[in-house]
């Protein structure tokens, strides 16, 4: 207990460092990809795993983020997922999730190093808002696609026929809301599933932000009913209520917006990302959910070097509590751009520190109001 203390409070601090270094923990090199630590056989790592596994069943508020451009090459670490804050829980890959066989060498040593040896959970994400959106074979289109080309076809009439090819491929009728129409949601629900556990990714990151500038809708996938119908079938595969005993399951989170999904799919939903990116005291207790389940998220896009815009700063966030119990975690989109700042990551380690500290406090106090005598 005495070793994990002290990685609680060095866990926001400590990083690997290029190539290879010392941890601040033990005074042993390290690789960042490759050799026998890879294997996950020293203290350090199975200390830090054991702290990554005191989130299960929202033990603690959790640290997350949106990764983008992955490209873990060269000497500029930036595109690392290995350069990222040690005690990161579960990361959403912005920049897109290869499939097994587009993988290349070095993502797939950085993200086995990640997921295997430092316990963060790496989800696929996407901006849902039609039937296939990332599950729809590239070659379903190629016949359409040729023809357009030989025959001089609008774009308009192209993007047509390649919704026509991919509501055929998945079995859709065109009667939005009939039965045929649930049932086609169901098989993408299982080819999002399928492509998780054939890839080796921990879970899934709905989008939704319908009603939000979405350009690319064709009926099928674009209302609350729709979206309820689908996370309710990938539950069958994974989320909470594909594991009833607990023993474990890759995650479902939603992220956007949330206000009309949280009484209908509360339970099959692990955590409620908000893009709190505006507010530096996001609400927490207004969705109907413990907010023990909400992730509020500040916007490094453009402002990594201010730590958020002006009126949502991720280190504010990170002190922000509700009135009761504990928020679910903190994290900002397009992290990775944190990297340029110094040291490294200055403003997402600061706030993995100061989201554990005022927690600890909260406990404290639950503690001292449970022990104090009548």
């Amino acid at each position: 207990m005495k070793t994990l203390r002290k990685l609680l409070y060095l866990f926001s601090l400590t990083g690997l460092m290029v190539t290879t270094s010392c941890t601040e923990v033990e005074n042993m090199e390290v690789e960042h990809i490759g050799g026998y630590n890879t294997m996950g056989d020293s203290e350090y790592f199975a200390n830090l795993r054991a702290y990554k596994a005191t989130a299960w069943n929202y033990g603690r508020p959790v640290a997350f983020g949106w990764f983008s451009n992955w490209s873990p090459a060269g000497a500029y670490r930036k595109g690392y997922l290995t350069s990222m804050p040690d005690s990161m829980d579960f990361v959403s890959m912005w920049s897109g999730t290869p499939g097994r066989y587009e993988i290349t060498p070095e993502q797939k040593a950085d993200k086995e190093f990640v997921q295997k040896v430092k316990g963060t959970k790496l989800l696929q994400v996407s901006l849902l808002s039609y039937l296939g959106k990332g599950a729809t074979p590239g070659s379903v289109y190629l016949e359409v696609e040729k023809q357009a080309e030989d025959e001089g076809w609008s774009e308009s009439k192209l993007d047509e026929a390649r919704k026509q090819a991919r509501w055929k491929f998945w079995g859709f009728e065109g009667q939005f809301g009939s039965d045929n129409h649930y049932e086609c949601l169901g098989k993408f629900a299982k080819a999002l599933c399928d492509s998780l556990y054939a890839n080796e990714w921990d879970g899934y990151d709905v989008d939704w932000e319908i009603g939000s500038g979405v350009f690319d809708m064709d009926g099928t996938l674009s209302s609350n009913e729709h979206l309820i119908h689908l996370v309710k079938e990938m539950n069958n595969y994974i989320g909470p209520k594909s594991d009833p005993e607990g023993k474990g399951h890759k995650m479902i989170c939603i992220d956007g917006g949330i206000g009309g999904l949280t009484r209908e799919l509360d339970e099959y939903v692990d955590y409620w990302i908000i893009q709190s990116y505006n507010s530096s005291h996001p609400n927490l207790e207004g969705y109907g959910v413990d907010p023990k389940k909400i992730i509020c998220t500040a916007d490094f896009e453009l402002y990594a070097a201010e730590g958020g815009r002006p009126g949502g700063k991720l280190l504010e966030q990170a002190a922000h509590m509700p009135s009761k119990s504990f928020k679910g975690g903190i994290g900002a989109y397009r992290f990775e751009k944190d990297y340029d700042n110094a040291p490294d990551y200055k403003y997402m380690r600061q706030a993995i520190q100061i989201n554990q500290q005022v927690f600890n406090e909260w406990k404290d106090k639950q503690n001292e109001a449970e022990n104090k005598p009548e």
